[in-house]
């Protein structure tokens, strides 16, 4: 045989090769390969501001995380902390989400913040969070400093002289929250507060939301209240995920987004993580074993890896509307990295 036979060239139709590529890809997602699994690629830094809302004579202290290596402008999320918490927590969400390109504003609201619970005896901790976890209030001003804060990122995102002066993409804004902060997420994506003589404190600006360990509504206002959510949502919890503070079981975490109207209500996409195991501090992003916690540091890491994973896929989709991510979501990488750690649960397009 001679040399050119030997090495003659077989070519095949374009579309062969789409083809292969095709399934090369699905393959690849089918198998659960990983959501930007590590830090990314613009790495992070953070800096404390303190915003005065002079019409409510009120202070929303802020934590900004940036990315340090691209030029803005940057997709915002918004975070609210839980019942006692402060804009220190839920760091490992700002640090993984900043490195992959988006700014993270993490708001502390006064009166349902630390402030409950610093100086006061221990034996009155538990009698003044819950006090403060129904004060209407309370509620108000949580629900109120999302716009607040809003406004004040537009403000300074226009000023010049200002260290985020545009950096900012107000077209693609996010939320979410642990807990309370789940509260003030829902809040922002439209839940009616109050049953069905409440009000809504729903702000067209922000896009999709992200509530971990959701707080329950009492059975009466249920459905008037998540019967109202109207922006795509991704939903966690576990089945040890309780509260002293509201006696709320595991079972009732999972009822916001069982009532929220998805795309077969002609509503938005929703999707749900329950993890089998993940107690209510899971989703804060400790790793050590507390005190009358049944969860091991192990499982804890490997809860937060797939809370990274799954919550910057779910932003990637719905702020940055790109298609891998809304593959990975949908055809078997998502449910593929849960794996044996939980259930998945979805009602997307």
């Amino acid at each position: 045989m001679r040399c050119a036979e030997m090495n003659r060239v077989i070519r095949l139709p374009l579309t062969f090769w789409l083809v292969l590529l095709g399934l090369i890809f699905a393959t690849k997602f089918a198998f659960g390969e990983p959501y930007k699994a590590e830090s990314g690629p613009h790495g992070a830094t953070s800096f404390l501001l303190e915003l005065e809302d002079s019409d409510r004579e009120r202070a929303v202290p802020i934590k900004v995380y940036l990315p340090t290596k691209a030029k803005g402008p940057f997709p915002v999320v918004l975070v609210s902390h839980g019942l006692g918490g402060n804009r220190e927590g839920l760091s490992y969400l700002g640090n993984h989400w900043a490195s992959h390109g988006y700014v993270c504003i993490h708001m502390q609201h006064l009166g349902s913040d630390e402030s409950v619970w610093r100086g006061v005896p221990a034996k009155d901790v538990m009698k003044e969070m819950r006090k403060a976890a129904v004060t209407p209030q309370v509620a108000g001003n949580r629900a109120r400093d999302v716009p607040f804060v809003l406004d004040e990122l537009e403000r300074m995102n226009a000023d010049r002289s200002h260290r985020l002066h545009g950096l900012l993409d107000l077209q693609k804004v996010g939320i979410a929250g642990h807990s309370y902060g789940a509260w003030s997420a829902m809040a922002a994506g439209g839940m009616t507060v109050g049953g069905r003589l409440g009000k809504t404190f729903g702000d067209e600006r922000v896009k999709c939301m992200i509530p971990l360990s959701p707080p329950v509504a009492n059975e009466r206002q249920r459905e008037a209240s998540y019967g109202t959510l109207n922006i795509p949502a991704l939903f966690m919890t576990g089945t040890l995920d309780t509260s002293a503070i509201g006696n709320t079981t595991a079972e009732d975490r999972l009822i916001p987004y069982g009532m929220m109207p998805g795309v077969a209500d002609d509503g938005p996409p929703k999707y749900m993580i329950n993890f089998d195991g993940a107690d209510h501090m899971t989703f804060s992003g400790e790793t050590r074993r507390r005190l009358r916690s049944e969860v091991s540091v192990e499982d804890n890491k490997a809860f937060h890896s797939i809370i990274l994973q799954s919550t910057t896929a779910f932003l990637d989709c719905y702020l940055l509307g790109k298609d891998s991510a809304k593959q990975w979501l949908h055809d078997g990488g998502f449910v593929k990295l849960v794996g044996d750690r939980g259930t998945v649960e979805m009602d997307a397009e």
